[in-house]
């Protein structure tokens, strides 16, 4: 069992530590550091993060590449302008010389072809002008949308049968194939439809089409004649 005495010297002992380590100066400049980083960290916002930049190759070859699929944008657009020309359908050009006769379609009455195209030319830009030679008498004239192009038609009365003559841009439209034939050194197609026969050529960048119901030496003799 611990004495008073010995109880009083541990007291003793104690006390004098502890006035030891009163008088030792303690150095708290790196806890003033500490609080004020901490401080800081709390109070300031974070940096901007910073942009992402390229090296200065890298920049030039991206532009180069943006410039590349620009100019196969722009190549592709010319190229579906400047595509292979659509082909003639007979069913279809039958049904616009049906529309035509029978007055179905918008059409303008005139008696001569300088009358026609001056009044198609008023129409639209995209008009054919008729050739001065055709046979028989202009009755009436109109503009066709067809497969993306003007058809430029014309109605004459060739001795009493109704007949359509249609002029297109013979880089938007073609014949079909067809049953072939020469006549006065212009290639000609024959197309039959809905008991319609039609006389197709090409020439000169131009696509004519003569058709009706009168017979294949009349519209052959007629599409040879007219002027392209």
């Amino acid at each position: 069992m611990t004495t008073e005495h010995e109880t009083n010297r541990l007291d003793q002992v104690t006390s004098s530590r502890l006035a030891r380590l009163a008088n030792r100066p303690v150095d708290t400049s790196h806890l003033e550091d500490q609080l004020q980083a901490t401080l800081r960290a709390t109070v300031e916002p974070d940096p901007p993060a910073r942009a992402l930049r390229f090296p200065q190759w890298m920049t030039a070859a991206l532009s180069a590449a943006a410039v590349v699929v620009l100019v196969l944008s722009i190549g592709w657009m010319l190229f579906q302008k400047t595509a292979a020309p659509a082909v003639a359908a007979p069913a279809d050009l039958a049904q616009i010389h049906f529309d035509i006769t029978r007055g179905l379609s918008p059409h303008l009455t005139v008696s001569t072809v300088d009358e026609a195209n001056r009044l198609l030319a008023e129409q639209s830009s995209g008009a054919r002008p008729m050739p001065k030679n055709l046979p028989g008498q202009i009755m009436s004239c109109c503009l066709h949308q067809y497969a993306g192009t003007t058809l430029t038609c014309a109605l004459i009365d060739q001795g009493g049968q109704l007949i359509t003559v249609a002029l297109a841009d013979g880089q938007q439209l073609k014949s079909p194939s067809g049953e072939r034939m020469v006549r006065d050194d212009r290639q000609l197609t024959v197309h039959y439809a809905n008991g319609i026969t039609m006389v197709m050529a090409h020439e000169n960048g131009r696509w004519l089409c003569v058709m009706g119901e009168a017979s294949n030496e009349t519209l052959i003799r007629i599409a040879a004649a007219v002027q392209m």
